[in-house]
């Protein structure tokens, strides 16, 4: 991408062509001397120092020069400055090097390795190797002979204007079976090479030369190099516009593998109908209990004889029990077991997948007037550090896996204790008070009638006092037993909406669970690369080529 943009900010960007030998670094070497020398001059010295050292295995750099010269200072590549009129006239520069015939990450990873060959160099101190790449505009894929053919990488038709694969051979029947096939060439290196040494011998053999340099193949790949170096009408290079062509095309081929990469992992994560159904038998079979339980263990606290100590005619001495009563009924006998075995169905739930991975709430912030300055002194401490704090709900909340019907049961017997038992109590006091009140205001109008007027009888007046009694006890039995039934019918319904909640938010949990995860962050850089591509895509159709 870098070599692409350097030459759209460029007006004649350098072309860079890579020639990789699966064979070694000989056969690349007397190709790139065969097409840059010039067969009208004797033999320079560039090209006896481009063949002469085999035992050098660095990558070769050629670049124009004026004069021949070598920059030997690079550990890794070696760059020769050459007089070629090739070079200079398409302003190229062509990378020599060695491609292992094992290698095998060209043919997997494609054209995007083919244009970014690597070169290996090893660490002084760990002695692992790593790669340095060197991007190139062009690859020409040298192979010797026709053994080891299946370790030429695979190039599509579409492809052969940016990548050439050489055969170096001489068989005809194979130069007529490949005319037709745009990336593949098969050459005769030697024929070319004996082609240039009888024309340097004598001008008079140049028929001679001209017939032997287009049976070996060699002008076919001159001109592929040279294709595309030229911008037209000033417009940008049409090897440039292969090149980033190329990256687009590779680059959604990558996102392409990388989204069914991303739908088999899903798949395989989702999980499978009959365990589903198994878990869901599970949670109907819980429900059927859960709601046996709650008729059942409240059937007997409800004719049990701590909620016998409190009916109307005993409040006069258990009414402060009331509350206690209540309370403990609540957690005793509402949904105690149906709460426990929850607790092993979403144990159920969460072993089998279906929840992924639990999710924690964040961190509280501090609050920024809390903070302390560098180089202060800190706060002189108070009670309440002094003092143990209890844990509330929402703490120990803070610390447990978001499943909410973990917590359904325990919030809905809170909220009972916390807003009906303290009504009840205070109601159950109020009708004690008012009843001793009633009681007492009738009996101290009796008293009054009987000693004011002489001629009330004791009878008369006690009368006035029993009536008060009467009305006023039966006040107390109705209104404290309507409440207690009203309580107990409560407590009933509010279990059973409890019990229908935790089982809809459970079987949700597994119909919705299980269907794999989807990374969204990468999702969404895909989407983010996808449109980048389109862009890039649609600036190229609108300049001209």
């Amino acid at each position: 991408m870098r070599l692409a943009l350097r030459g759209l900010e460029s007006e004649n960007a350098v072309t860079r062509i890579a020639v990789l030998g699966l064979n070694g670094h000989n056969g690349p070497r007397r190709l790139a001397r065969a097409l840059l020398a010039d067969p009208l001059s004797s033999e320079l010295p560039w090209e006896k120092q481009l063949t002469a050292d085999e035992k050098d295995e660095r990558a070769i750099l050629l670049r124009y020069g004026e004069q021949a010269d070598v920059d030997d200072r690079h550990p890794l590549v070696k760059t020769l400055y050459i007089p070629s009129t090739t070079l200079q006239t398409h302003n190229l520069e062509i990378l020599i090097q060695a491609s292992s015939a094992a290698d095998q990450s060209y043919g997997e990873a494609g054209a995007a390795n083919l244009l970014v060959p690597g070169l290996e160099t090893q660490s002084s101190t760990s002695g692992r190797l790593s790669t340095v790449t060197f991007p190139v505009h062009k690859t020409v894929i040298y192979q010797e002979g026709l053994r080891d053919l299946n370790n030429i990488p695979k190039i599509n038709v579409q492809a052969g204007r940016i990548f050439k694969v050489i055969i170096d051979w001489s068989w005809s029947n194979l130069q007529q079976q490949s005319q037709n096939i745009q990336s593949v060439s098969p050459i005769n290196l030697a024929l070319g090479e004996a082609a240039i040494d009888i024309f340097r011998q004598s001008l008079k053999r140049s028929v001679e030369y001209e017939h032997l340099w287009f049976d070996a193949g060699l002008p076919g790949i001159t001109s592929w190099i040279s294709d595309g170096t030229e911008s037209q009408n000033g417009g940008i290079k049409p090897v440039i516009r292969r090149l980033l062509q190329t990256i687009c095309n590779n680059t959604n081929k990558a996102i392409a593998q990388e989204d069914e990469s991303s739908a088999q992992r899903q798949k395989a994560s989702t999980m499978s109908v009959a365990t589903k159904n198994i878990i869901e038998q599970g949670i109907s079979i819980w429900a059927e209990n859960a709601h046996s339980e709650l008729r059942d263990r409240l059937d007997s606290a409800f004719h049990s004889q701590s909620w016998r100590r409190i009916t109307w005619w005993k409040l006069f001495w258990r009414v402060d029990d009331v509350g206690y009563i209540a309370s403990d009924i609540l957690q005793k006998a509402w949904l105690v077991e149906a709460e426990k075995e929850m607790i092993w169905v979403s144990g159920r739930i969460h072993q089998s997948g279906l929840l992924g991975p639990p999710k924690l709430r964040p961190t509280a912030v501090l609050d920024p007037d809390d903070e302390q300055t560098f180089g202060g002194h800190p706060p002189a401490p108070s009670i309440a550090d002094l003092v143990g704090k209890s844990s509330s709900y929402d703490v120990v909340e803070d610390q447990v896996f978001q499943h909410p019907w973990l917590q359904n049961i325990y919030r809905a017997r809170s909220a009972l204790s916390q807003f009906t038992v303290p009504p009840l109590q205070s109601l159950s006091q109020s009708l004690l008070l008012q009843t001793i009140s009633t009681n007492a205001l009738t009996s101290s109008l009796s008293a009054l009638l009987y000693v004011s007027i002489s001629t009330t009888s004791p009878y008369e007046a006690g009368a006035i006092a029993a009536v008060g009694l009467v009305w006023s006890l039966r006040r107390l039995q109705a209104r404290w037993e309507n409440a207690r039934s009203t309580w107990e019918a409560q407590i009933r319904e509010d279990g059973k909406v409890v019990l229908r909640n935790v089982e809809e938010v459970a079987r949700e949990a597994v119909r919705e669970g299980g269907m794999g995860e989807v990374d969204e962050l990468d999702r969404e850089a895909r989407r983010v690369a996808r449109e980048a591509i389109a862009r890039v895509e649609r600036a190229l159709e609108e300049i001209s080529p």
